[in-house]
């Protein structure tokens, strides 16, 4: 892909990446305070709903990296043109699943922000909405790297090839 989207795509699996180890120091002081009889409220929401997130931030650059599952068994066994057509029907596919995934998500974000949805009970409530709206900004920029990528593969481009040439820059 662009330059630019790389660089944008690859800021959100960093922002990800940086969320998720903030995220075990969070569940590692939960269970050493569960071992003295002291735990961190709150920690079971936070870590559903930051889960979610930190996937949904992930999904972008593996989308514009070609590195979606696929299983090679059937990919190696057929010719340069039946790749071309598998990487195609799993790109169309993909942003089948994120245009679902955005059309049913934007009218829970809008509820969500409407109402202050938080969730868990007592000491620690978790805001919800933040993570619907990552949800739904991330499947949008999904629909947008599958679209990308679509274009690529009509123009006679193989995602395979481009794929291993991110390997080699790695």
């Amino acid at each position: 892909m662009t330059s630019r989207t790389d660089g944008a795509v690859s800021l959100l699996n960093a922002l990800a990446a940086m969320w998720a180890f903030v995220l075990a120091f969070v569940i590692l002081a939960d269970v050493l305070g569960r071992a003295i009889g002291v735990s961190f409220q709150g920690t079971v929401e936070l870590v559903a709903n930051s889960i979610v997130a930190i996937v949904f931030l992930q999904f972008p650059l593996t989308i514009v990296r070609g590195r979606f599952l696929r299983s090679t068994v059937i990919y190696d066994a057929v010719s340069d043109r039946g790749r071309k057509m598998i990487d195609l029907m799993s790109c169309v596919l993909g942003l089948g699943i994120f245009v679902a995934i955005a059309w049913g998500g934007w009218s829970d974000m809008i509820t969500s922000f409407r109402i202050g949805e938080f969730e868990g009970e007592g000491a620690l409530r978790v805001p919800v909405y933040p993570t619907r709206a990552i949800i739904f900004a991330m499947s949008v920029l999904s629909i947008l790297c599958y679209l990308q990528l679509i274009f690529r593969l009509l123009g006679g481009a193989r995602l395979s090839d481009y794929a291993e040439s991110q390997e080699q820059e790695v």
